[in-house]
């Protein structure tokens, strides 16, 4: 005979006990009840049982303490919250949010609703080109198969996170954000192993993007190697001229689902690229096996929505992004084009991140003269190259500030020219702050490093000052290009632009505080700091990603200010004085580390730490057997910005200590000891 576990506040009320096994259950954790105890029914054999067994009784709340105490020891920690075991890494525990979304809610939503919804992704996740809305509403949603109701969460639990910008009504009928991922994330566990299908790598891919957004990256990171993975076996059976596994059968929609699936192996890529950046994982799908597995090149957004006729191939510039000598003249791609022109620029922008995370000009041998921003074929001037280059091929229409957000939204583009002109824009950025100081004084100008490791060559005269320019340009045109997209209800949210904005407000603040740097070539410096809080408040408030950056930038502000305020302290001090703030301005994947900054920022006002000048970094650096840990991961200097031999340039680890989340391994470690503790009542039973 099953017998249940119930408190008895459920079974007073005559209601079904939600609970995983262990207190509280769901009506009493909504409710605030803490003295919720799981007990079996009471019946009359009870006591006979327990007299004829002989057995010391323990109840599931005794049970429940011993064993998070025993956890804790495990652990080492003190401070576990026996509540929060109900959260696992699946989210299989059973919720109240869960139970309010299930398929039959998703399949009553009307068709006029999900159209709807489906727009407003399409349009505010230019990166995710992956939703083709006639083949979802005519194949996936009137068959109602599992994989596309998952799909159809995933869309919609992104989409309500949107939807503060829309005073529409429809809206209202929509659960919340998490509610949907939920679902869609357990219900991706009956079908994820099965036979690969393009809702479920459409599905993970949406998923990966709320979970970054979220600050799960190590999530954010498996999911998106398991849609690539998928997305390998469906082009591999696609390309096989038979099936190549026993029991498998082609996808009879493969005619119609073709460009889809073009279409999601590129948004593969380029959230591949845009999850790993900063760190040090190898890529999955580096563009030469993208052409050795014959993907297309990504579809306009007419071929995408009608089809490509018969007879025309387009060669795009995907495969010459690092070609950039080709004499032959390259076709000018337009707005129709933008989402090639997305896939290309982020090959390019992980490219320099790759250099950023690699510690830049302090990778060995990166100050000598060879390999000076300025010295023609050296990483740096490779990689503006480049930009300039994917930039040069598109049509001048695409060029902000030149042309404006207020057009292209005439045409139902702005969300993608907006994207697009920054993803040019903090390439731009990135390329140029890894030579600028960190904390100059109010006469500095600019002159290039001043933190050790310092240039081996002068730069070329009038250099430094043109390389601020297009740097603080850059910082102005995001700010701008954010508040005249927000004016036109075109406004972006997703982590990429929410980065992009970071980056500017950072250097907007900047040269607030010290206008020289740029030679008092920026106006209204503090206007534009203004329209990149103003955007990041509100950014903040949809992905947690925004809460790490604007301390960050509350952090820095007070750095600034005390160092022009007090200049005496703050004399020779630099970056190596605040190295985790300064770590912090480089992170996409933001981790909270606001009170260490503070705890840098104190120490250096209490004058418990003295200023480490540029000779103190160099003496040490000759030090006999000195390490230096910023360099030790750094990768061989002729290898950087090729395709070759991806593999040994990137150390196979993913995430440091503080990234681990302590508290799930003590939940895992209770959940292990509850099951162990039932397997042994009932082999004792």
């Amino acid at each position: 005979m099953r017998v249940s576990l119930s408190c008895d506040r459920c079974r007073t009320s005559k209601v079904k006990c939600i609970h995983p096994g262990i207190p509280p259950c769901a009506r009493c954790k909504k409710s605030g009840v803490r003295d919720c105890f799981l007990t079996e029914p009471h019946t009359k054999s009870g006591t006979q049982d327990v007299r004829i067994t002989g057995q010391r009784t323990r109840t599931p709340a005794a049970l429940l303490r011993s064993r998070v105490a025993r956890a804790r020891r495990v652990t080492g920690r003190s401070d576990a919250q026996p509540s929060r075991q109900l959260r696992t890494s699946t989210h299989q525990v059973v919720d109240p949010l869960r139970e309010s979304c299930d398929e039959n809610q998703l399949l009553q939503l009307p068709d006029g609703i999900i159209l709807k919804a489906l727009n407003i992704f399409t349009n505010k996740f230019p990166e995710l080109s992956i939703l083709h809305v006639t083949f979802f509403m005519d194949y996936s949603r009137k068959t109602r198969i599992k994989e596309s109701t998952a799909l159809l969460a995933a869309a919609l639990g992104v989409v309500r996170m949107q939807c503060s910008e829309f005073d529409e009504s429809w809206t209202s009928k929509l659960r919340d954000p998490e509610t949907y991922i939920m679902y869609a994330e357990s219900t991706l566990t009956q079908f994820i192993l099965d036979a690969p299908k393009i809702e479920v790598v459409q599905t993970l891919l949406i998923i990966t993007l709320y979970n970054w957004g979220n600050r799960h990256f190590h999530k954010a990171w498996i999911y998106c190697g398991m849609a690539i993975r998928i997305m390998q076996a469906l082009c591999s059976s696609g390309n096989a001229p038979f099936p190549i596994e026993s029991g498998q059968t082609l996808d009879p929609r493969r005619s119609v689902a073709r460009a889809v699936e073009t279409m999601n192996y590129w948004s593969c890529f380029v959230l591949e690229r845009m999850v790993s950046s900063g760190t040090y994982n190898p890529p999955m799908l580096p563009i030469s096996e993208m052409m050795n597995m014959h993907v297309k090149h990504p579809l306009s957004a007419t071929e995408f929505a009608f089809g490509v006729e018969k007879g025309i191939i387009f060669q795009g510039f995907i495969n010459s992004v690092g070609d950039c000598d080709s004499s032959t003249p390259g076709t000018v791609l337009d707005i129709t084009r933008s989402f090639e022109i997305i896939v290309a620029g982020f090959e390019i922008w992980s490219q320099i991140m790759k250099f950023v995370a690699h510690d830049g000009r302090g990778a060995p041998g990166m100050c000598a003269q060879a390999n000076c921003p300025w010295t023609p074929g050296s990483p740096w001037s490779s990689s503006m190259k480049q930009l300039e280059h994917w930039r040069a091929r598109q049509h001048p229409r695409l060029n902000y500030p030149n042309n404006r957000v207020a057009l292209h939204m005439t045409l139902g583009y702005a969300e993608s020219f907006t994207y697009l002109n920054l993803l040019y824009y903090s390439s731009l950025i990135m390329l140029h702050r890894e030579y600028f100081p960190f904390l100059p004084t109010p006469d500095t100008l600019p002159c290039g490093p001043v933190d050790p490791p310092l240039l081996e060559a002068e730069a070329p005269h009038g250099w430094w000052e043109q390389s601020a320019q297009q740097l603080f340009n850059a910082s102005e045109q995001i700010a701008r290009l954010l508040n005249e997209a927000s004016e036109c209800g075109a406004s972006l949210s997703t982590p990429f632009v929410g980065y992009c904005a970071f980056l500017a407000c950072h250097f907007n603040l900047y040269i607030s505080i010290f206008p020289r740097m740029n030679l008092n070539r920026t106006s209204e410096p503090e206007k534009l700091t203004d329209f990149c809080l103003d955007y990041l408040r509100d950014f903040q408030h949809k992905w947690k990603l925004g809460e790490a950056w604007i301390k960050t930038l509350q952090n820095l502000s007070v750095l600034y200010r005390r160092a022009v305020t007090n200049r005496q302290k703050y004399q020779g001090a630099t970056r190596y004085n605040f190295n985790i703030l300064h770590q912090s301005i480089h992170e996409f994947r933001a981790v909270d580390r606001s009170a260490r900054q503070i705890q840098e920022m104190e120490n250096m006002e209490t004058a418990n730490q003295a200023p480490i000048s540029a000779q103190k970094i160099q003496d040490r650096s000759l030090e006999p057997g000195h390490v230096d840990a910023d360099n030790s991961l750094c990768h061989p200097l002729a290898s950087f910005g090729t395709q070759a031999d991806e593999q040994s340039l990137w150390p196979q680890w993913w995430s440091n200590l503080e990234d681990i989340d302590f508290e799930d391994f003590e939940n895992m470690a209770t959940t292990l000891f509850l099951e162990q503790d039932q397997a042994d009542s009932a082999y004792d039973k």
